[in-house]
């Protein structure tokens, strides 16, 4: 008798744009002859523009000089004129080797996913929605990659798992070259879902105000804990580096004048990129801040849910009121209607 295997508590929940991942399967033998296919002609049109770039930059050259007057006597215009026409011919040519490496690009992308040879179906409502009982009508509708859905109505992505290449949206095919990033998030304890079901919804006491004296709260898992942790570990990297570049930029700058004792007159742009300076240090302190809130979360390991007010219309709900999970310490929401919040998502 076979046993089955426990669950695994430390999976994290992989979504795609906040859908999740409900399938992987191989590529058909149709999916594999149509990016064979693919391939084939992405890289025809490769070598086509990559070789049409030198022959474009010699007849925009050769048919600019045609039209110039060849009375060897140089001005002011002609030289403007020539360098006009040298411009164009350039920019015409690297639009076409721009052409050529894009297409090369698809093709190592086909060449890549044919490799790998799985396909990842994400499938589920757009992330923080609240789904309303009642017919929206008319539908609102939105967009992925030129292929329109119902917003409120549910979405299915396929994605190849070697390059991320968005292929179909509810059975469309993509015809743009779209890579989508891959999200890992914590998932929801079943204790979360019990919890926010014996919240009183939140008491509108004001214009905009709303009494959350009635709300539950509950503890983190182990696995949002270490995503939070994560987080707060690496959010601030990216906003430092540039906080540290442009800061000792202009901090070595000011310390070379001070020591050659020389007196200092900026031009108006000194002041363009001080002030730049200014505002991505400060951008950095605020993150830095937040990530440091994060790390508190993490260790008190609480979040704290709220449900809002259902929207009425006469005595009908027309839409249910969202149950948001948020955080104390950092004041951020982590998930809305089971959804992880947006900024989980982002990396």
């Amino acid at each position: 008798m076979e046993t089955p295997l426990p669950p695994q508590h430390d999976a994290m929940r992989e979504t795609c744009l906040g859908l999740p991942l409900v399938e992987e399967r191989p590529l058909s033998e149709d999916e594999r002859v149509t990016l064979k296919s693919e391939a084939k002609r992405a890289f025809g049109l490769a070598c086509a523009w990559g070789c049409a770039s030198p022959f474009v930059f010699l007849f925009v050259v050769i048919l600019c000089g045609s039209l110039f007057p060849d009375d060897n006597s140089p001005s002011s215009l002609l030289i403007f004129l020539g360098a006009i026409a040298m411009t164009l011919a350039f920019a015409l040519a690297a639009a076409f080797i721009l052409f050529a490496n894009d297409r090369y690009k698809f093709r190592k992308t086909n060449k890549q996913d044919l490799r790998n040879g799985h396909l990842k179906r994400y499938h589920g409502f757009a992330p923080g929605l609240d789904i309303p009982e009642t017919e929206v009508s008319p539908a609102p509708m939105s967009k992925i990659a030129d292929v329109e859905f119902a917003l409120f109505e549910p979405i299915t992505l396929e994605v190849f798992s070697g390059s991320r290449r968005l292929w179909r949206v509810n059975g469309t095919p993509v015809k743009k070259l779209l890579l989508l990033p891959e999200e890992r998030t914590a998932p929801l304890p079943e204790l979360a879902q019990t919890t926010a079901k014996w919240v009183e919804p939140a008491r509108v006491v004001a214009a905009n105000t709303l009494d959350i004296s009635q709300s539950g709260r509950r503890d983190l898992s182990q696995e949002e804990q270490g995503e939070l942790r994560r987080r707060a570990r690496t959010v601030w990297r990216k906003p430092a580096a540039g906080a540290f570049l442009f800061t000792a930029y202009f901090g070595g700058f000011a310390i070379a004048q001070w020591m050659a004792k020389a007196s200092l007159h900026l031009e108006w742009s000194a002041y363009i990129l001080i002030a730049l300076t200014l505002w991505i240090d400060a951008n950095f302190a605020k993150i830095a801040w937040w990530a440091w809130r994060l790390s508190r979360d993490a260790t008190d390991g609480m979040v704290i849910i709220t449900r809002f007010p259902d929207q009425m219309q006469g005595e009908e709900i027309a839409r249910k009121g969202p149950v948001i999970e948020w955080l104390p310490h950092s004041k951020s929401n982590w998930s809305i209607n089971g959804d992880p919040a947006p900024w989980r998502l982002r990396r």
